[in-house]
């Protein structure tokens, strides 16, 4: 404290001991603004409790009140919150009571810490975002997005708003809500930042699946594929065609999966699923193999399984059967998913994709990495493949490209078909 401010808050010290009703709007505000920016949030407290007690028209003291409130009573450390949580609350309750959502305000930055503090509860509190964020007018939060001292920017505050609460929508079950807040959040003008919008998206989707739309989930999810961290695509597409009814479209990206990633026992929710897609076939030969595979990972891991090894694998360890697996699963991919078969029309060796003619449809793209055993490509060769939707980023809408590729060894007619 200088010499200055400990001057003025003695003679506003001695104006308000004599008579606290005596002050304007500015020494008011100074007054309280100088106790709080020294630390004295005690005295600051105190005094704006007398202005608010004697002299109700003065208003421009309020937002250093408030803060002073925040100061003493919001920016603590979660433990001393959860310790006088009823008294953290009525004070939250008093500050929104008297300060306004605006510029210089107090309003935002205890409604923040209250989200702060639900998201560090275990489980998160997604009632309590729902709740404060709804004491926030969207319109006035900052849309400037926050840049470090490095320039790196990250998302502003009406970003992070609309991505916690359309989560916390879907977490709490209001799931028309979080569809209608997402659909706000797309409709707004704003640069996102990292995969705030696409976090929204997703879980818009997620909402619409336990609604039933089915199609539309569906259409969120593939133009999504790929490009959130930490959420498996295939599965949840492999999820909501399942959910349609669509097991052979569901099957595609399942077989996609299991075809990309290769053998690893932290694949095991993906081969269970693989196992559900295979007892739906009833074929015998690939119930036993599939079976056998996953027993035996769970028995070299030491993972309780109730499945059985057939008798030709008992010989074999989880690695040899898997090679077995993957090669009878190639062989009889007709029984999990829909096959098409075409004709290579364009291949660009040195980027290693190409196109495969369609009859009565546009040529459909594909890359040498999606022959199932790597095969060499050439012009004019006839193969077979599964389609799967893919998203256009460029263009912005659904598109198709060809999976699962094999070598059509066949009499097929192409010209004839």
């Amino acid at each position: 404290m200088n010499e200055n401010e400990l001057k003025s808050i003695e003679r506003y010290f001695h104006k308000f001991n004599e008579d606290p009703s005596s002050f304007n709007d500015f020494e008011a505000n100074d007054f309280i603004k100088l106790l709080k920016s020294n630390e004295r949030n005690d005295d600051a407290i105190e005094v704006g409790k007398t202005f608010l007690s004697v002299a109700p028209e003065l208003k421009g003291y309020i937002n250093q009140y408030g803060y002073a409130l925040y100061n003493k009573y919001i920016n603590i450390d979660d433990e001393k919150i959860k310790e006088k949580e009823t008294l953290f609350f009525d004070i939250l309750d008093e500050i929104l009571d008297l300060c306004k959502q605006e510029k210089y305000s107090p309003v935002e930055a205890t409604i923040n810490r209250a989200i702060k503090y639900a998201l560090n509860q275990n489980p998160i509190n997604y009632e309590l975002i729902i709740k404060m964020s709804d004491k926030l007018d969207f319109h006035k939060l900052s849309d400037k997005p926050f840049i470090t001292k490095d320039g790196r920017e990250f998302e502003s505050y009406k970003e992070r708003y609309f991505r916690l609460k359309v989560r916390a929508l879907y977490e709490t079950k209001n799931y028309r809500t979080c569809v209608e807040c997402a659909n706000h959040a797309v409709a707004v003008n704003l640069k996102w930042h990292y995969n705030a919008l696409q976090w929204i998206k997703y879980y818009r989707g997620c909402a619409l699946l336990e609604l039933e739309q089915y199609d539309e989930a569906n259409r969120e999810f593939i133009s999504l594929h790929n490009r959130i961290k930490g959420v498996n695509f295939y599965e949840v597409l492999y999820r909501t065609n399942v959910k349609m009814n669509k097991e052979k479209e569901a099957n595609a990206y399942l077989l996609y999966e299991f075809f990309e990633n290769g053998y690893d026992f932290s694949l095991l929710p993906l081969y269970l699923r693989l196992k559900e897609a295979t007892d739906a076939t009833q074929e015998q030969l690939l119930i036993k193999v599939v079976d056998s595979f996953i027993k035996k990972l769970c028995d070299e891991n030491h993972e309780s399984c109730t499945l059985a090894v057939a008798d030709k694998y008992q010989n074999k360890n989880a690695s040899q059967i898997y090679d077995d697996m993957y090669d009878l699963i190639m062989s009889h991919l007709n029984k999990y998913v829909e096959r098409k078969s075409g004709k290579i029309i364009y291949y660009n060796e040195a980027s290693e994709f190409g196109n495969i003619s369609v009859y009565d449809h546009d040529p459909i793209f594909f890359r040498q990495s999606d022959f199932v055993y790597d095969e060499e490509v050439e012009r004019n060769i006839r193969v077979d493949y599964t389609v799967l939707p893919t998203y256009d980023i460029k263009k912005q809408r659904i598109t198709e490209k060809a999976i699962l590729i094999t070598i059509d060894n066949s009499d097929y007619d192409y010209v004839n078909r």
